[in-house]
């Protein structure tokens, strides 16, 4: 270098020591492993929440199969009661409905409260219209009659216990449609993932 002249101007020199970016550094897959966690979830959900109901809904549900029963208002119509469970009164099409009804177990005879219970739930039968709902008090075969009407009833168990289970059985089967999206969505993301990784890596 002759006296006087500027130094060369250049990059200032890089220490051995420092390390460049690294372009090959593993990326961590999203989503990650435990998203595979949340259709298990659903299915669990589903299937206690069914059985839940289930459960809760059993007596109900086996009551709700019994037998219906058809006669004359004045005479009674004979039917076998459990007490506490509602039943579903119908009339004939075009009856009157009854303003009073009884039931007589025995010797023993008591009124029994008409109320419109559950009747968004009431089966149609051919020839007759639903009327009432009343909650049986005793348990046992019993005589139930009416006044305010005039040709046959039918008295049938409230079944309102099914639709209720009708009900379970498609949220069940709602998260389990979830939980099989949820899982392939998982799958596909994470699939994509690792592939873009492989060609990352790959250069």
């Amino acid at each position: 270098m002759w006296p006087g002249s500027n130094p060369p101007i250049g990059p200032p020199p890089t220490g051995r020591g420092e390390a460049g970016p690294s372009w090959t550094q593993a990326q961590q897959i999203r989503p990650g492993a435990g998203w595979y966690a949340l259709p298990v979830v659903l299915i669990l959900v589903a299937i206690a929440g069914f059985f839940t109901v289930l459960a809760f809904l059993w007596d109900d549900s086996q009551v709700a199969d019994g037998p219906s029963a058809t006669g004359d208002p004045v005479a009674g119509v004979r039917l076998q009661l459990s007490d506490g469970y509602g039943y579903f009164v119908y009339v004939r099409i075009g009856e009157s409905s009854p303003f009073a009804c009884s039931v007589e177990v025995g010797e023993r005879t008591g009124p029994v409260q008409l109320t419109r219970k559950n009747s968004w739930s009431a089966t149609e039968h051919t020839s007759y219209r639903y009327t009432a709902t009343f909650e049986a008090p005793v348990s046992g075969t019993a005589m139930f009659r009416c006044r305010g009407t005039e040709g046959p009833i039918m008295v049938t168990p409230d079944d309102t216990a099914h639709a209720y289970l009708g009900f379970a059985v498609l949220c069940a089967l709602g998260l389990g449609a979830l939980a099989v999206v949820a899982f392939v969505v998982t799958l596909v993301r994470r699939g994509g993932a690792k592939r873009r990784a492989a060609v990352l890596h790959g250069f």
